[in-house]
């Protein structure tokens, strides 16, 4: 898709480098991302990344991550698509002229899913209401920091099958994400954990290296003990150094989680949608994968 160009800006997809330089820009803006995000970004869907280019040089830059439908276990019927917004950046010396709105135009358009998702800083709440987004809770980036020892009963998650950590996933999401997933449980420098019992796994997490410290995300369990432990192994798990976990708000077990650990909120983001908010086990959804893909 290449957006016919208007005084001289051009809206296209991105090529897989420039997902690289769209990081970066992230990185540069404060939001701190995995040092090996772009790879399983790219992962989850190689058509999902969009950039504004000005005379030839990047003004914007957006994520638009398609997620297709799957059939949640036990249960009849399928789940509709699901696309996340994110990486939504626009260089400074360029806002307020429209083009950031036209790429996010763009953007939206190109999903053709009944139900978008954001993670939207409390700041801009308001103006994507306005786009018709409805704020269905708040997150909270809680920081801590590194150390502690590995409690008993933890296991690499390369030592369960995929198909049932894919499974376990898709009670814990809104849709199927098998690309995301093999690529962020594998990539250099990710450390994945999980939880069995009664031979099934209970929970599954991931820590990964940022430009400052470490992230933890997601953290999906069956209950506050599972997620305990995962978090326990994933804090000694970590570089030394500050360590970020990023909570939904509306799990009263997922904020007691954090604050057992000594952890305090230093940033918070308004999860919003487009369309009906999807449905899936929000009980078990300790730990946000990521702001910019959900």
């Amino acid at each position: 898709m290449t957006a016919a160009a208007q005084d001289g800006y051009v809206i296209r997809r991105m090529e897989r480098p420039e997902l690289d330089l769209a990081v970066d820009k992230a990185a540069a803006e404060g939001w701190n991302p995995g040092l090996r995000d772009a790879e399983a970004f790219w992962a989850a869907d190689p058509r999902g990344f969009f950039l504004g280019l000005l005379n030839g040089r990047l003004a914007a830059s957006i994520s638009a991550v398609r997620y297709e439908a799957h059939t949640p276990s036990g249960q009849k019927g399928q789940s509709p698509a699901f696309g996340f917004i994110g990486l939504y950046i626009v260089q400074q010396e360029l806002r307020g002229r429209g083009y950031g709105l036209r790429l996010w135009k763009e953007a939206i358009n190109a999903l053709h899913t009944p139900c978008i998702g954001l993670d939207a800083v409390l700041g801009q709440v308001d103006t994507y209401r306005k786009d018709g987004f409805e704020l269905a809770r708040l997150s909270s980036r809680y920081e801590g920091q590194a150390g502690g020892q590995m409690p008993p009963g933890l296991v690499s998650l390369a030592q369960i099958p995929f198909d049932e950590v894919l499974a376990f996933d898709a009670q814990c999401f809104p849709a199927r994400r098998e690309a995301f997933l093999k690529a962020w449980l594998s990539l250099p420098g990710h450390v994945a954990l999980g939880v069995t019992r009664g031979g099934g796994l209970a929970g599954y997490g991931v820590v990964r290296p940022c430009g400052t410290g470490a992230k933890i995300g997601p953290l999906f369990a069956d209950d506050e003990a599972a997620a305990h432990s995962l978090l326990h192994g994933l804090l000694a798990s970590a570089p030394a150094g500050p360590v970020y976990f990023d909570t939904p708000a509306s799990n009263p077990a997922a904020v007691r989680l954090a604050e057992a650990h000594g952890m305090r909120v230093v940033f918070q983001t308004g999860r919003m949608y487009l369309g009906d908010a999807p449905e899936y086990d929000l009980s078990r959804e300790f730990g946000v994968t990521s702001f910019e893909l959900g």
